[in-house]
């Protein structure tokens, strides 16, 4: 789940050795036995509830054989999987719940050119130079997501509009000169009378506006991608978590409930639903939970919200929210590194938070109703960057895409097929920031401590201070 797009980019997990047998047709009660994950919960998402029933892929049973073991369902898996295909590699991708459980399938559809962590961190880490060429990486992977929902005739509502909580005209205008000048993207700048005129609420002051960014339904492209692949040279199976992995003479096995795989490489793609069986992956990249929400028709939310863009806030614990079915909001925020919340407890904290913003949708109580709720993983490691490598000798990661995961997972994919067939080193790019580690048990403390920061900051903003 995430705020541009998303929580995603990775599968909730999977893994299986040569073939021996062939798999036996799905058997829905075995599959949908297995026990919820718990960043999963029993919610059903808007996406899931409006998607015409998927048929679930077989699980996987007896032992197969591979070029390529990829292991998650998301869009890091499924594009990896799509461009492992476009360069004669065969694979095998393991899914442990369904396609687009995960992540990629349950975030908010925002999909923008970009990366979670900011372009002043890039730039300080890497140099403008190397900034440029991630900056052109990151607008290949919404190109691949643009070109895949066009070619299936899905519904992309472009522009997308993120606004300041107090008065940042003079920021925000160098931020829009910094894109243009330094990186050649070219974005609106809006000032205060325009964005209300936009938005009906007080707390918004000016904005910027990309009107090149879309949203999307983010379990529509999850499930375009699963039809676009060959089954002549891509095998999927659901229902199949990976239990664990081993080195072999030529590769590794993957070990599952049922059977097991022998491939000659292993990529691990499963981000913020990773466990153990993913090894010492786990240990760099922290699972943060993240929860929207979607209304029941609003008679007054065209009135209120004067816009079809996707919208923002710049708080540093914001929101993020759309219009979807033409009068129902589709509202995320909030985040929490330990634990999740309840559905029941997430629509009445969301409701509160939509009606701060919008008075005018509230009802009598106050609040905003709320018809779904739900919650989603993301993966992110300490430097806010994805973590794309190999981690041994024919091993790979292709994760930890926090909160901008709908662009940057289908490009780390590529780099990541790239670099198995030896077409380019191109993945180096995103070498420097590594695997690091994600502090253990410290790690979930440590990110909520900054987190409940990060939301004091934003109300000392608010009320005119500034803040460090």
């Amino acid at each position: 789940m995430c705020r541009c797009c998303s929580p995603p980019g990775v599968g909730a997990g999977g893994i299986r050795q040569p073939a021996v047998a062939e798999a036996e047709p799905p058997d829905p009660a075995q599959q949908m036995s297995l026990p919820p994950h718990p960043g999963l919960g029993a919610e059903r998402t808007w996406y899931a509830r409006n998607a015409p029933e998927a048929q679930l892929h077989s699980v996987l049973q007896g032992h197969k054989a591979t070029d390529v073991c990829i292991v998650g369902g998301g869009l890091a898996g499924l594009f990896l999987a799509q461009s492992l295909a476009q360069r004669s590699i065969s694979s095998i991708l393991i899914e442990a719940r369904q396609i687009g459980a995960g992540a990629s399938g349950r975030n908010g559809g925002f999909c923008s050119p970009g990366w979670a962590a900011t372009h002043a961190a890039i730039e300080k880490k890497l140099g403008v130079a190397s900034a440029r060429e991630l900056f052109e990486l990151s607008r290949e992977g919404f190109s691949m997501v643009r070109d895949t929902l066009q070619a299936v005739d899905a519904e992309l509502t472009w522009g997308k509009l993120q606004v300041s909580t107090f008065d940042a005209a003079d920021a925000l205008q160098r931020s829009r000169d910094h894109l243009a000048h330094r990186y050649g993207y070219d974005i609106e700048y809006l000032d205060t009378e325009s964005v209300r005129s936009r938005l009906d609420s007080r707390r918004y002051h000016q904005g910027l506006r990309d009107p090149g960014a879309f949203h999307c339904d983010p379990l529509q492209l999850c499930r375009a991608l699963m039809s676009s692949l060959d089954p002549s040279s891509t095998e999927l199976f659901e229902a199949t978590p990976a239990l664990g992995f081993s080195r072999m003479p030529a590769g590794w096995q993957v070990r599952t409930p049922q059977g097991s795989i022998q491939a000659r490489r292993l990529v691990l793609c499963c981000g913020g639903y990773g466990g153990r069986e993913v090894g010492r992956l786990r240990r760099m990249f922290l699972p943060i939970t993240t929860y929207i929400v979607v209304t029941p028709p609003l008679a007054a939310l065209g009135q209120v919200i004067r816009t079809t863009d996707a919208v923002s806030d710049d708080r540093r614990a914001g929101n993020y929210y759309r219009i979807v079915a033409g009068d129902r909001l589709l509202w995320g925020g909030d985040i929490t590194a330990f634990g999740r919340h309840a559905p029941e407890r997430i629509a009445t904290r969301m409701g509160r938070d939509i009606a701060g913003f919008f008075p005018a949708l509230a009802g009598r109580d106050g609040s905003v109703a709320v018809e779904i709720a739900w919650s989603g993983l993301m993966g992110y490691a300490r430097h806010m960057m994805p973590q794309v490598g190999p981690l041994a000798d024919d091993l790979w990661a292709c994760t930890s895409f926090g909160g901008h995961g709908l662009n940057t997972a289908p490009v780390a994919a590529r780099l990541v097929a790239e670099g198995i067939s030896g077409e380019s080193d191109r993945w180096k790019r995103l070498a420097p920031f590594g695997f690091c580690w994600n502090g253990g048990l410290f790690g979930p403390l440590a990110a909520e401590s900054v987190y409940r920061l990060m939301k004091l900051a934003d109300r000392w903003r608010a009320l005119g201070f500034k803040s460090a």
